[in-house]
């Protein structure tokens, strides 16, 4: 099936050198445009994190451990049963446990969290 391009005036010729040139353009403006798409939407998610606390997925950073956050804001999803996730900051990551450990590290529970 032959692809219309106006620009040319009708159908793409794969032998024209004009018209390969043309699909070239056509692709890079592509390609551009969809990296400054990816750019904006990087860069919104980034501030609704930092703005609004919203979680992003991934593992949480250190210091941090994900905790529910009630129910969802919007009713259609709340009825839906989804519950959004937040970050909550741990007080002290890692406190020295020198009584609770012989060799004087921090007793750790599997969690990942100290013991004490």
């Amino acid at each position: 099936m032959p692809l219309w391009v106006p620009e040319v005036g009708g159908a793409i010729d794969p032998d024209s050198e004009a018209h390969t040139l043309i699909m070239s353009a056509y692709a890079a403006m592509s390609k551009a445009e969809r990296r400054r798409i990816q750019i904006r939407v990087h860069a919104s998610m980034a501030a609704q994190a930092e703005l609004e606390g919203r979680f992003l997925g991934g593992r949480p950073p250190y210091g941090y451990r994900l905790i529910d956050a009630g129910p969802h804001p919007r009713p259609d999803l709340a009825a839906l049963g989804s519950e959004p996730i937040a970050l909550n900051r741990i007080r002290s990551p890692l406190r020295w446990c020198g009584a609770s450990s012989r060799c004087g590290w921090p007793a750790m529970e599997p969690s990942g969290l100290p013991t004490c």
